[in-house]
């Protein structure tokens, strides 16, 4: 696949970011009427350790110098299912036939490059990830060998006064969590958890704490990271990010976790509602997370009952490039 004369693509440089992320934001205003990306995240992604910005992304300019495609290969910690972003201005949507093809075709290109490491009895996918609304992306989609597999949902609560906390069930506490404590507790907690998620890739522990911890370093907010402890043992957790997208009114819960032993004794409900209290105390008006639509656990049921409703539902798309293994969790375990 050749892009037309004049078009010119390579590796995304910082300088592009600007011009990438409004492109994204004219996308999310014009299909979910918000915007769902900032230049920080875009930044922190591009300039993250563990991404390669000259290997892992391509900017497309059109013959006037303006960019007018993007895209983005993300296989940290899954090198099997690498999950892929790929936009193209929608003001050219109607006449630009070749450079979202183009741009799949390098992505896949790049997909393949990762059997020299992945097992060759383990099975590869590509994954990609688009609004139910967004029906171009969709038909791109298609007919890039890519058919749907997964939805998932931004649910949200709107505040409607002040939340209540539930108290936690008898023979736990709950107790803050500190930028100074070991955080080691608290990702082993999660990856418990994180098995019964659908997708799930468990990795060494030492490589995924080194990439979370970082990430978590920058967003650590005092007082929005909550444990339930059973004793000195971390039983579940829920951590708050202050906004969403620069919106300030908006709380973000960015993990409800609670370990398989302790489940079903309603830990993770109450971990919820002492968050939301935490971030109304702060000013925020509602607040959103993201949730598997089917997930293994319920998890979509418990938030509902809490009173968050769906604002946004994505689709998942995915493209088998070889059988094999699936390595991904599938299924809830015990």
């Amino acid at each position: 696949m050749n892009l037309p004369p004049g078009y010119s693509v390579r590796p995304a440089q910082i300088e592009d970011a600007p011009a990438a992320l409004a492109i994204m934001n004219k996308l999310s205003l014009q299909v979910v009427r918000e915007i769902d990306d900032t230049l920080e995240d875009i930044i922190a992604e591009w300039t993250a350790p563990d991404f390669d910005l000259t290997r892992d992304s391509r900017v497309v300019y059109n013959p006037d110098g303006r960019l007018v495609g993007y895209g983005i290969f993300y296989d940290a910690g899954q090198k099997e299912v690498p999950v892929i972003d790929i936009y193209v201005d929608p003001d050219e949507w109607a006449h630009d036939h070749t450079t979202a093809p183009y741009l799949f075709a390098w992505a896949e290109t790049r997909a393949h490059e990762n059997s020299a490491v992945v097992p060759p009895d383990v099975r590869m996918a590509l994954h990609a990830y688009t609004y139910a609304e967004d029906s171009w992306y969709k038909t791109a989609l298609k007919a890039a060998g890519f058919a749907p597999a997964r939805h998932m949902f931004r649910m949200q609560i709107v505040f409607d006064g002040v939340p209540a906390a539930l108290p936690l069930p008898d023979g736990f506490s709950l107790r803050e969590i500190e930028r100074d404590d070991d955080w080691r507790p608290i990702l082993d907690c999660i990856r418990d958890a994180w098995r019964d998620h659908f997708g799930y890739i468990e990795g060494p522990f030492d490589e995924h704490f080194e990439r979370w911890q970082r990430r978590w370093q920058e967003r650590f907010k005092p007082g929005l990271w909550l444990a339930a402890m059973d004793g000195a043992a971390v039983a579940g957790v829920c951590l708050c990010m202050d906004n969403f997208n620069d919106d300030t009114g908006y709380g973000w819960v960015s993990t409800l976790a609670v370990r398989r032993t302790y489940r079903r004794r309603g830990l993770a409900m109450a971990l919820l509602s002492h968050a939301f209290v935490a971030l109304h105390s702060i000013g925020k008006t509602r607040v959103g997370l993201g949730v598997d639509a089917d997930s293994l656990t319920g998890a979509t049921r418990l938030y509902e009952r809490s009173g968050m409703a769906v604002k946004i539902r994505y689709d998942m798309f995915e493209k088998e490039l070889r059988p094999g293994i699936d390595t991904t969790t599938r299924e809830a375990g015990e």
